[in-house]
């Protein structure tokens, strides 16, 4: 070997030393340009391998005399299965002319296309497999390859498989910090239910990670609004600020975010520079707060929440070009984020339902109270106007209607305080009662209900059970499992029991109905819940809610026993008193 030879073997070396490995493109192309001089071929590529189908495809090849790149050929093993066979088979492939070589002839075209005569191919491995083919190809005439050349071929190889090893290592460690960065954001976001911190959550996670500048545009499938900007310095934030608030919200404006909201794809500007800027269509305003802002690139990926579109969140950098792997990655950021904004919007939107619901409540219970006011007073002028002795009928029909407008009263007052969810305590005026007689009188309320449904009542009662208790509110409570066992058990049977056992008066109200599932009975007096579907079922969720309230502010405990199919047994248990002597 000439000096001149070795120290251009030396100062490539060099080149191969100082080359940044963590940079696999440019390392490659580098890679290329030197085997084109080292072993003075025309060209140069690497091929690299996949299973399904099993194939090579041109990861990057370059042209000497042309300096020019190319990328994207692929060969697959089906068209040339002798190449396979020997590329996998043999530590280096040197062929002085492909046109005379049998086993190469299903590659002639691509020769052809390329004026390639002499091939020098050398196997690359990483991580204990090939990974690829590092390609020396001769143009325009036959060459022979001497053991210098295939020594040369097998020492870029194994530069090539550095490199790789240096890659996949950078990938693996590259893709845990982004795994254990996609996990802190979802925790972060898991703690808060405000739609507004969760929008600004969503931002400042995403910086410095994905870039410089984040944005966050909301999307109902008409129009488009701004949720959060952030930029990692102030004095940008109210560049950005501005920026957002002449040009953020026009879905059929121009710029990059509404441009992927329409398009529904991702979408990456890898240089935004003014010219690439103006031909997008941007204003000059909107240019120059851009330029002002010193981006350099830009990306925009939407955020998508049961496979509709809700909004899309875009990201620019002022030091780096974005790549098909940083839209990859922006891309599982607003994977992750999508779900999570979308629950915080839907809890908040129940809130807001909920507490409308609680105003109407309120209202209404408000509302009610000066009818029911006015009925209580016209039943006592209609009592007092009646000829004595009214007949038994009208008696009992003015008495009910009496009883009821009482009971509604007091009702409308609970109604209030448990739609507002208060905790204090409930309007009841406490006095000792029979239990069993009150039960009873309301049974005979509901007479009529229970025959046009086709209910058998069946009620056995011990005689005075005695508590100390509101008689409107106990009666509320009878009521209310009444009317449940009613509802749910059309046709079957409702036993309803009353005893006293030591200190405690108990209530049971058992229907053979359709039951309770199991995952529900644990809940099922909580406020608004619904133990069935409403689209069957109607009701607000507040009955057994009340029920329990006022049944817990006769210090006493309410509870259930269902299984699906086999009916419900509700079960009040009050405090008793000794009946009077």
């Amino acid at each position: 070997m000439s000096e001149t030879a070795g120290n251009s073997i030396v100062a490539t070396l060099l080149r191969l030393g100082v080359m940044g490995k963590s940079d696999w493109d440019f390392a490659l192309q580098q890679v290329l340009e030197i085997s084109c001089d080292l072993i003075g071929v025309e060209r140069a590529s690497y091929w690299s391998f996949c299973d399904d189908p099993p194939a090579i495809t041109c990861e990057l090849g370059y042209v000497q005399s042309k300096r020019l790149l190319e990328r994207g050929v692929v060969l697959t093993e089906q068209a040339a299965p002798a190449y396979f066979e020997q590329i996998r088979t043999v530590n280096i492939l040197a062929v002085p002319d492909v046109r005379r070589e049998p086993r190469l002839q299903p590659l002639a075209g691509y020769f052809d296309t390329h004026a390639i005569y002499g091939l020098l191919d050398v196997p690359v491995f990483s991580q204990g497999g090939l990974a690829g083919i590092l390609c020396h190809e001769a143009t325009h005439a036959p060459r022979e390859w001497s053991p210098h050349d295939t020594e040369l071929a097998l020492t870029l190889s194994h530069t090539l498989s550095t490199l790789l090893e240096a890659r996949a290592r950078d990938h693996a460690e590259r893709s845990e910090r982004r795994a254990a960065f996609l996990a802190q954001v979802s925790a972060a976001l898991a703690d808060t239910l405000d739609p507004v911190r969760a929008g600004e959550l969503v931002v400042r996670r995403g910086l410095p990670v994905l870039g410089d500048i984040c944005t966050l545009i909301g999307y109902d499938g008409r129009r488009a609004w701004r949720i959060a900007a952030a930029h990692v310095e102030p004095a940008g934030q109210r560049l950005l600020d501005e920026l957002c608030a002449r040009y953020g919200g026009d879905i059929d404006g121009p710029g990059l975010a509404v441009q992927a909201l329409r398009e529904r794809q991702s979408l990456l500007m890898q240089m935004a520079d003014e010219p690439t800027l103006r031909e997008a269509g941007l204003a000059q305003g909107h240019i120059d707060l851009l330029v002002a802002l010193r981006v350099r690139s830009v990306l925009s990926v939407l955020v998508r929440s049961r496979d509709a579109v809700t909004g899309v969140l875009t990201f620019a950098s002022r030091d780096r070009n974005y790549d098909r792997e940083d839209m990859r990655f922006a891309e599982a950021y607003a994977q992750q984020v999508g779900t999570l904004l979308e629950n915080t919007r839907l809890y908040a939107q129940a809130q807001a339902a909920i507490a409308a619901r609680d105003d109407f409540l309120s209202l209404a219970g408000h509302e009610l109270r000066t009818p029911l006011t006015s009925l209580q007073l016209a039943v006592e002028l209609l009592k007092k106007s009646l000829s004595p002795p009214p007949p038994p009928v009208a008696q009992r029909a003015v008495d009910t209607i009496a009883r009821q407008a009482t009971r509604l009263s007091r009702l409308a007052e609970v109604i209030v305080l448990a739609a507002k969810n208060c905790d204090g305590d409930l309007p009841l005026r406490f006095a000792r009662l029979d239990l069993a007689a009150l039960v009873a009188e309301v049974t005979r309320d509901f007479g009529e209900l229970f025959t046009r449904s086709g209910c058998d009542v069946r009620l056995r009662a011990d005689p005075e059970v005695m508590v100390d208790g509101d008689q409107t509110g106990l009666e509320v409570v009878i009521s209310n499992l009444l009317a449940n066992a009613l509802k749910f058990g059309k046709g079957a049977p409702v036993e309803i029991t009353v005893r006293r056992d030591d200190d405690t008066a108990r209530l049971v109200i058992h229907d053979h109905g359709i039951g309770i599932p199991p995952e529900r009975l644990d809940s099922v007096f909580e406020r608004y819940h619904r133990a069935v579907s409403p689209t069957n079922f109607g009701g607000l969720g507040l009955g057994l809610h009340i029920t329990a309230r006022i049944v817990e502010a006769h210090r006493g405990r309410i509870r259930v026993d269902s299984r699906p199919g086999e009916g419900a047994t509700f079960i009040v248990e009050l405090p008793a008193v000794a009946p009077p002597a």
